[in-house]
This record gives structure tokens, sequence and C-alpha cells, in this order.
């Protein structure tokens, strides 16, 4: 009786930790496929610039840095009004995106800009008739206002995580496999190994609840707490794009823990049915 009451102890530990087991292979799994589709994927980060006020965003400030240029230069304010343009610089904002996840240089290209600077340098004077020009104060403001805008274009932080991005994205991917694959043997361990099917199916969906609820009170709790609404970094733009990330990862964690729950009560439904008619 002592044997099979330990047998019966024994076998209730290595399903609850089978299940632990689970719960965590869904967990680690939902958030590196966040990772995968987020932030290591290019698509996403174009398409949450473009739905944000970024570029907006940042030919304000590539303006105001302009001018503050153009005001220390003698420049006339209404120089640089309209100058900067938002289709050049959300090109040039996706080019460096493909280069970040291509894994070349983080370089920015000026070379339509330094064109565009030059053509309305050259009216300026000819409209002002300026003459007695100095090449090189010119050409001293000309890499200035190129180096401004230059600066602008990059991404701050991008450069320091590039090699984590670009030589970790396969990794991410294999590991989103392994542990899909680790999930599904144990659930085929603990349906096979147990003699009343129900039991099986209430490990199950324990497992996929209590993963669907950590999933699901993380970024409640973050919205919650507002502090997303209180990241600043460096500039607006910058603080903008960073919110609107982290704001679709959170709730791309929630649309998956929302999955899971509903999951775990179609599991639900099948064990009160399998053991209904197990207790006939």
């Amino acid at each position: 009786m002592k044997k099979l009451f330990k047998k019966l102890s024994l076998k209730k530990v290595l399903y609850a930790v089978l299940t632990f087991i689970l719960a965590l292979c869904l967990i680690f799994g939902s958030l590196i496929t966040i990772l995968r589709i987020t932030f290591f994927n290019g698509s996403f980060l174009s398409d949450t610039l473009n739905s944000s006020q970024y570029y907006n965003d940042l030919c304000v400030e590539i303006a105001e840095n302009l001018s503050d240029l153009g005001d220390a230069s003698g420049l006339d304010k209404s120089f640089f009004e309209g100058f900067v343009s938002e289709v050049l610089v959300r090109d040039d904002v996706q080019s460096y995106i493909t280069d970040f996840y291509e894994g070349n240089p983080l370089k920015v290209n000026t070379s339509n800009f330094d064109e565009s600077l030059q053509n309305a340098l050259k009216k300026y004077i000819k409209t002002n008739h300026i003459k007695n020009v100095n090449d090189e104060s010119l050409e001293y403001f000309s890499a200035k206002a190129s180096r401004i805008y230059s600066n602008s274009i990059k991404i701050k932080y991008f450069s320091a995580v590039q090699d984590i991005i670009v030589n970790n994205t396969g990794l991410l991917t294999s590991l989103i496999v392994v542990l899909a694959l680790i999930s599904a043997a144990i659930c085929v361990i603990l349906i096979v190994t147990n003699a009343w099917k129900h039991k099986a199916l209430r490990y199950i969906y324990t497992a996929l609840s209590s993963a669907g609820l950590f999933l699901l009170i993380l970024p409640i709790c973050v919205f919650a707490s507002g502090v997303i609404g209180h990241i600043a970094i460096m500039s607006r733009s910058l603080s903008d794009m960073y919110i609107s990330i982290l704001s679709t990862v959170l709730s791309d964690m929630i649309v998956i823990s929302i999955v899971l729950i509903v999951v775990a009560v179609a599991v639900w439904v099948i064990h009160t049915r399998v053991r209904k008619k197990s207790a006939v």
C-alpha cells in the first residue's frame, strides 16, 4: 500500500514538474516570438515609424537645428523654412534601417541633402546679391549642416545593438522551434502516460492558463503604471518612436495571452466532457 502511495505521489510530482516546464516553455516561446516579429524584424520598425509621428517630429527637429546654425552664420531666418523634406527624411531613414538589419555600416548618404543645400545657398546668394563670398566659410557651413542632418537621421543606440540583432535572428527562430517541440512532447507525454485522459487535459489547460495570465498581467501593470508615457530619450522623435515600439510589443503580449487563455478554456471544456464520459 505504501509503495503504491509513493508511486502515485511521485507520479503527481512528475506531472506537476512537467506542467510547470510546459508553462515556462509557453511563456518564453511567446516572448521570443514577440521579439522575433518586432525588434528583430525590419518591417516592424518601418511600419511603426510610418504609423507614428516620428518623421514629422524629426523634420521639425532638423529644421530647428539648421535654423540655429543659420542664425549663427548670419543667414535669414526664412532660409530653412520648409527646407527639410519629409519625403527625403523618410527615404534616408528607411535606407538606414535597411543597412541596420542587413549588417551594413551605419552611414547616412547625405548626397541629396547636400545637393539641395548647395542649390538653396546659390539661390540665396544670387537673390540677396551677396558678393565676396568666403568659400571656406561656405564649405564649413555646408559640412556642419550636413553633419546635423546625418546625426539626426541616425537612430540613437542602434549601432550598439546592431551585431546582437543581426547575429541572433536565426538563433531566436531556432529557439522558437525547439520550445514548440518541447511543449508538444510534454503534451504527448501527459496524454499517453495518463490512463485518465481528463487528468492529462487538466495539466495542459493549467499550463496554458498560467502562461496566458502571466503574459496578460505584465503588460497591464506596465500600461496601468503610466511609465511608458514618461519615457524621455534625448528628443521628442526618439521618445515617440520608443514609446510606439514598447506599446506595440506590450499589445502583442496581450494578444498572445488572450489566445493562450482562449485555448486553455477550450481544453478545459474538452476536459469537462471527457471527465463526464469517464464517470459514466
